[in-house]
């Protein structure tokens, strides 16, 4: 996906029940947990995790309030804009992210309902392309089974032991460090998340809009050219 830079999504991790506030970390899997936003490139690599964030929260809402996100809404990161095709606007960098996120300048996500063609195979793209957090969640899990099992720290521990395993996972990756094919294949049909769209927070503005038609447009004419 060109001009694509991460992939974003959400993942439960479970926790023993709070003794303040357990509503609040009950989420809709039927679960007390920590909901963790992350951000991964192409090679499965975590750019940036956010692991405060009480289980019960949408992932829209939560990547609402990320500081990337919000860095990138202010210009306070730096942001390349490239021209895909002649006579349409310049697309900035953006992440890809599933159904439940909004549709912005710097998120980009499918068609609900496609009409055209055009639309179905830059879908097919774009959920080829956001394979790439999930194999990474489903690597996390498989190497740090504590994950994957209810915690049992003060609330205000967990988060550090959760960036650990995100850092550690990322100098395994670095550094080559296999895990077991099958465990990995595992994690990630257990880590498949499908939070629903939100009425709210997984709205679509008229410049994300945009910006995926050009990219849809983009992909159509890449594809014609290569016949």
């Amino acid at each position: 996906m060109p001009q694509a830079f991460g992939f974003v999504d959400g993942t439960h991790i479970p926790i023993r029940r709070p003794l303040e506030s357990s509503q609040d970390y009950f989420n809709y899997k039927g679960f007390h947990s920590m909901s963790v936003q992350a951000i991964c490139d192409s090679k499965g690599i975590f750019m940036n995790v956010d692991c405060k964030w009480p289980g019960s929260l949408h992932d829209a809402k939560v990547f609402s309030n990320l500081t990337f996100n919000l860095r990138m809404i202010s210009n306070s990161i730096p942001i390349t804009y490239r021209e895909l095709l002649p006579g349409f606007c310049k697309v900035p960098c953006y992440v890809i992210g599933d159904p439940a996120y909004p549709l912005s300048t710097f998120c980009l996500k499918e068609y609900l309902h496609c009409q055209n063609n055009n639309q179905v195979v830059f879908n097919t793209s774009l959920r080829t392309a956001r394979n790439q957090i999930e194999c990474a969640f489903g690597r996390l899990k498989a190497r740090w089974e504590i994950l994957k099992k209810k915690i049992d720290l003060k609330l205000e521990n967990i988060p550090t032991v959760i960036y650990a395993c995100f850092v550690l996972h990322n100098f395994c990756k670095i550094k080559c460090i296999t895990i077991d094919e099958e465990v990995f294949i595992n994690n990630i049909k257990e880590n498949i998340n499908s939070d629903k769209v939100d009425s709210i927070y997984s709205c679509n503005t008229d410049e994300g809009s945009l910006i995926r038609v050009v990219n849809t447009q983009y992909i159509s004419e890449c594809n014609n050219n290569s016949i």
